[in-house]
């Protein structure tokens, strides 16, 4: 009986450590794919002088992250000081290529993310959601700082939709006064994303 016990308790500990290995393998998969979409921003070009700032600042915080989030996924992190030098030098190319190859080696799985039908109960949700805890920042952004929290109607139709729902499962971004841990469940983020996506009819 005992023998049994303790066979139960450590499946269990192998589920939940496993599930846990899932969780951080999605993180960082989603914060490979943001680090590329800033990435592209800086590139583009089309950002103001001051954005553009807000994005390296940005990539250079994520990778200070980087390391941590790739030993949780259970990957190597040698890939990280090349990136590291390829930033301070502002080689863009260099860049994207190193973080191109991390992501095909770490894929962002938006799937369980992504809504199949935009549903009214659905719509409710991420309205509801957005209203609680998205609307007050995003709904007039300012757009006088590095990082503008920007309208995310706009940014679902301006930004790839698996980007879109991996800074949404990444939560909310920004200083230490502002960022938290995304708390949202794939059905709510999935309700948030059909929201934003629905103002591509408006």
């Amino acid at each position: 009986m005992r023998f049994r016990l303790l066979l139960a308790l450590a499946a269990a500990a192998f589920s939940a450590a496993a599930a846990a290995q899932g969780e951080h393998e999605r993180r960082l998969a989603a914060e490979l794919t943001v680090m590329l979409g800033d990435l592209r921003r800086i590139e583009a070009n089309s950002e103001s002088p001051q954005h553009r700032e807000g994005l390296h600042a940005r990539l250079a915080g994520a990778l200070s992250s980087l390391p941590l989030l790739l030993r949780r996924a259970g990957a190597e992190a040698s890939a990280v000081p090349p990136l590291r030098t390829a930033l301070a030098k502002r080689d863009w190319r260099a860049l994207r290529a190193g973080l191109a190859a991390l992501q095909r080696k770490h894929p962002f799985e938006a799937g369980e993310i992504l809504p199949r039908a935009i549903t009214p109960e659905r719509l409710r949700l991420g309205e509801a959601i957005h209203r609680q805890a998205c609307a007050g920042c995003h709904e007039a952004p300012a757009a006088d700082t590095q990082l503008p929290a920007f309208n995310l109607h706009q940014q679902a139709q301006r930004l790839p939709r698996g980007e879109f729902a991996a800074r949404l499962l990444l939560g909310v971004r920004g200083d230490r006064g502002t960022a938290w841990r995304n708390p949202f469940s794939d059905l709510e983020l999935g309700a948030l994303l059909a929201y934003y996506e629905k103002g591509k009819q408006n």
